[in-house]
């Protein structure tokens, strides 16, 4: 529950705003710039329907039947309501297919990067994921996915508004070039002038987007210590935690905020000075065109609206585009982090050898040094040795969830990391201490999301865990849910059904962490029966602290400060290894 620090939210340059649009949006350019088109037409209409307008309202006042409109082009007042009713039907067109394509835009992009984040993690090497906090994918495709989400609204706006601008500034143009050319600059100097602004509102953004991972993480970590809050009494302490972590959100969200609303009001104060400097140079040019005056006036002030919407949607996107640099930083770390795949089939795992195998988490020393040893086939192996000596990094390394840093680990002479991994996961598996469940029934549980797992599969797994006789019990049978986290079944029935779900696949090597630390006396049997049973198929490994787990072994290897200092039967174990021996005396089996 401590910071952040392993990833942090922006390392090295930033990458510019163009960039990271583009690695979010993607394939899906083309849609922006028929957006932009439309934008484009849709302010032309309103242009155009503005200065119609202006003209009528002129004409009426001054009681003339004829309206005069560009390049000496006259209409009468009903042709002209005709007119500015197709050009608003036009609009309003256009207005409802921008919105529909905004829409579609946006949703298609953040379910894109969600699938791509997913992928990428969960095709990550397993120290990739492992280093990651507990609750960081979450947040990634809620909260930073969501804020994509702003993004792109943003940028459509900016778009849709920007474009609409230029069609006001082109009729402006055409109706007075001198009116037109001081909303140009005075458009111009204000976005230079709130350029400041929005790096405030960026910087903000980068602080709102650490603390909200701080938080979500944290969060996540304190939700799973219900238990451990109640037993040690530490709700106080929790509460004080959580509070700082709410209100260092809390700041930072309000200064993200307060930065983005003082965009508005800034703008609009400029905004309307520049107006007044608009009008002036008007006045010093002594146009005689009232008509014309009156029409630009309108359209400077609607493309001052439309400014302030840039402005405003520019600040919006200031403010995410932390939030996604970091999204696209963790998904790029997640696809380099890919696991390597040898590809090449599996068959029968065989023999399994380890040569020479080292394996370091970091620059602290190797886990496991100079590691050979060799399992038969068929054969039923224990490892034991205190805690920290490397047993579950060994574990790891066989399973094929890490790679050696040197020497090589072979099934039946070829080279695991040379195999495929899907039918490496499939042949050989595994077993936790803990029994992780999901939301479902027995079956779900067993078959884990594997469509190929039948039911007869279910079935047969389950008895050959002794799990189907305690299925049978049940009036739901294999339809029965197991509850939250398995509070609908035993800790036994919980581990016996993590048995099952790892013998669905008929496998060739089956490894159990501590399969009886925590279990009755009965559920304990019915493991080792199980264990017992399965010799004759499979070549099984235990790690056990637990050593009457391990007399159905046929030799049990030693593993301290990551050395294999003994490989050999129970009996001349524990007359030649000091550490089983003095482990079998105070387990009174000795």
């Amino acid at each position: 529950m401590s910071a952040d620090a392993s990833h942090p939210p922006l390392d090295g340059p930033r990458p510019s705003m163009l960039a990271s649009l583009d690695a979010l949006i993607g394939n899906k350019r083309s849609r922006l710039g028929v957006l932009s088109l439309v934008s484009f037409a849709s302010g032309l209409s309103e242009a155009m329907f503005l200065v119609l307008m202006s003209r009528a309202a002129f004409s009426i006042t001054s009681d003339s039947d004829q309206i005069s409109l560009l390049a000496g082009w006259t209409v009468s007042l009903n042709q002209l309501v005709v007119l500015c009713l197709i050009l608003v039907a036009l609009r309003c067109t256009l207005a409802v297919w921008t919105a529909s394509m905004t829409a579609v835009l946006v949703t298609d992009v953040v379910a894109t990067t969600r699938r791509e984040l997913a992928t990428a993690f969960l095709f990550a090497s397993w120290p990739v994921q492992q280093s990651d906090r507990t609750g960081r994918l979450q947040e990634l495709l809620t909260t930073f996915t969501s804020e994509g989400s702003a993004l792109l609204n943003s940028v459509t706006t900016a778009i849709s508004s920007s474009f609409s601008l230029v069609a006001l500034l082109i009729i402006a143009i055409a109706v007075d070039p001198l009116g037109a050319i001081a909303v140009i600059v005075g458009a111009t100097l204000l976005g230079l002038a709130l350029r400041p602004l929005r790096s405030a509102v960026r910087r903000r953004g980068e602080e709102s987007a650490r603390t909200g991972m701080r938080f979500a993480s944290s969060l996540n970590e304190v939700s799973q210590l219900g238990q451990e809050v109640h037993i040690f009494r530490i709700q106080d302490q929790v509460q004080r935690l959580l509070y700082e972590l709410v209100d260092d959100t809390a700041v930072a969200k309000r200064r993200l905020l307060f930065a983005r609303a003082m965009v508005v009001p800034i703008y609009s104060t400029m905004a309307y000075l520049a107006l007044v400097g608009a009008i002036a140079l008007v006045a010093i040019s002594d146009t005689s065109n009232i008509a014309s005056l009156g029409a630009v006036m309108i359209v400077m002030l609607r493309s001052l609206s439309y400014g302030q919407a840039i402005q405003n949607s520019y600040a919006a996107m200031s403010g995410s585009l932390p939030f996604v640099e970091q999204l696209r930083s963790e998904l790029g770390r997640y696809e380099s982090g890919r696991r390597h795949d040898g590809g090449r089939p599996v068959g029968r795992i065989g023999k399994l050898e380890l040569e020479n195998v080292e394996f370091a988490y970091d620059e602290s020393g190797p886990v496991l040094k100079d590691f050979t040893l060799s399992i038969d086939d068929g054969e039923v192996v224990g490892i034991v040795g205190p805690s920290g000596g490397g047993k579950s990094t060994l574990v790891q390394l066989l399973l094929g969830l890490r790679e050696p840093d040197s020497g090589s680990i072979l099934a039946d002479g070829r080279p695991i990391s040379e195999m495929s991994r899907n039918e490496w996961a499939r042949r050989i598996t595994f077993v936790p201490q803990a029994a992780h469940l999901v939301a479902g029934t027995v079956a779900d549980n067993i078959r884990l999301l594997r469509s190929d797992v039948t039911q007869e599969d279910i079935e047969r797994a389950a008895a050959l865990a002794h799990l189907s006789e305690d299925v049978e019990q049940f009036e739901e049978r294999y339809d029965r849910e197991v509850g939250e986290q398995g509070g609908h079944l035993s800790g036994g029935q919980q581990q016996r059904l993590c048995i099952a779900r790892a013998l669905v696949e008929q496998p060739d090597v089956l490894i159990l962490d501590e399969p009886t630390s925590a279990l009755d006396v009965r559920s304990e049997h019915l493991i080792r029966q199980t264990l017992t049973e399965l010799r004759e198929h499979m070549t099984i490994i235990i790690v056990a602290h637990r050593l009457s787990t391990l007399d159905i072994c046929d030799r049990i290897m030693v593993i301290q400060n990551g050395e294999l200092q003994g490989f050999d039967t129970p009996a001349q174990l524990g007359k030649d290894n000091a550490f089983y021996s003095e482990a079998l005396t105070l387990s009174g089996l000795k």
